[in-house]
């Protein structure tokens, strides 16, 4: 049961990821921090998420979590108001490593062993 509730949360923060990314840069929210504070936290809560809820299946989580800071950094060049920068992918992708790693050094070994 926590698994999936954890499982849920990943994919919905994922999509809200997304729908801030592809959002006009006004309608953005702002914690107060920097942006780059903003892009490293949301996805090292990300990759926290999905590491997890998918405990056994971490290096997908990973991959996820890198290739979404990446196509989600690519999807700002359609969009007329953002830009796509490389810098700014790398942060997230840092970001989102960190919370794997936060999630793999927190993981509980499994009880079914």
């Amino acid at each position: 049961m926590f698994k999936t509730v954890i499982r849920i949360f990943a994919w919905v923060m994922l999509l809200a990821i997304l729908a801030v990314t592809i959002s006009p840069l006004n309608d953005r929210p702002h914690v107060g921090s920097g942006p780059t504070f903003e892009r490293a936290g949301a996805f090292a809560l990300l990759g926290l998420l999905f590491c997890l809820g998918y405990r056994r299946f971490w290096p997908v989580a990973l991959l996820v979590v890198v290739l979404a800071a990446g196509g989600f950094e690519l999807v700002q060049a359609l969009t007329p108001d953002r830009h796509a920068r490389l810098a700014d992918a790398l942060v997230k992708a840092g970001g989102g490593v960190v919370g794997v790693g936060i999630g793999l050094l927190a993981k509980r070994p499994d009880s079914r062993r």
